[in-house]
């Protein structure tokens, strides 16, 4: 017999809110502090150099970041100082420029009101708190803090112990195929795909793929589906 639906659990980069964005324009702003011709495309380069050295695996991200501008600075001979001013402008510019999506906060709403508990599992940095989500969540699962990281199923299983609830009771929604979708799947939980752009192939484990989150809380008023099955107001 399938469970209900107790507790949704969430991805929030590029979920619930806009995280790219936010990042291209902070990046942007960074390259404009060091000037020419240094530009945020070399930037992103520096820090996916940095994220793969063997002492950053698992190491917060604001930490990978704070060493990518460092050794950009040492690379521009940039003088001291410099590289944290740089990474202060940039988590500012980070941190404000994160704009939910239109469906999610009209989402939340209905689903507390549901009676579901909610819960924020990520593998990055942004901040519940300032983007206007903190009030709706139950509780916020970050991979540096809790030891796993996505694709890891264990930081699904880790947020169910935590809720207090079996995974199977869980229904978790992301737009990563692999991360969110398998992952939490793996895990026990109905994995919803998110599927914004419409444009990508389903992920085999998905219960359900939705392209927006407000057809989301009806799919939590089910008792349980056929697996890959798919719901929304176009089917991808």
């Amino acid at each position: 017999m399938t469970r209900r639906v107790r507790v949704v659990t969430f991805d929030g980069d590029e979920t619930l809110w806009d995280f790219q964005g936010a990042m291209r324009r902070a990046l942007a702003l960074a390259a404009g502090m060091f000037g020419p011709p240094v530009t945020a495309e070399w930037l992103r380069r520096v820090r996916d150099d940095v994220a793969a050295r063997p002492e950053f695996a698992g190491a917060p991200m604001e930490d990978i970041r704070r060493a990518a501008f460092a050794e950009s600075a040492r690379l521009t001979g940039a003088a001291d100082g410099f590289a944290d001013r740089v990474h202060a402008e940039y988590m500012r510019a980070r941190h404000a420029g994160v704009t939910l999506y239109p469906d999610t906060l009209p989402c939340l709403r209905e689903l507390r009101a549901g009676g579901h508990r909610l819960a924020l599992i990520t593998n990055g940095n942004s901040r519940p708190d300032l983007v206007g989500v903190a009030d709706f969540m139950s509780c916020t699962v970050v991979a540096a803090e809790c030891g796993h990281r996505k694709p890891d199923p264990e930081i699904y299983r880790y947020a169910a112990a935590k809720l207090a609830v079996a995974p199977e009771e869980c229904l978790h929604v992301g737009d990563h195929p692999v991360e969110d979708v398998a992952a939490s799947a793996e895990a026990g939980m109905r994995a919803v795909w998110l599927n914004r752009s419409e444009s990508r192939e389903r992920p085999q484990r998905a219960w359900r793929t939705i392209t927006s989150l407000a057809d989301l809380p009806a799919l939590c008023r089910q008792p349980g589906g056929r697996a890959n099955g798919s719901s929304g107001r176009k089917q991808p």
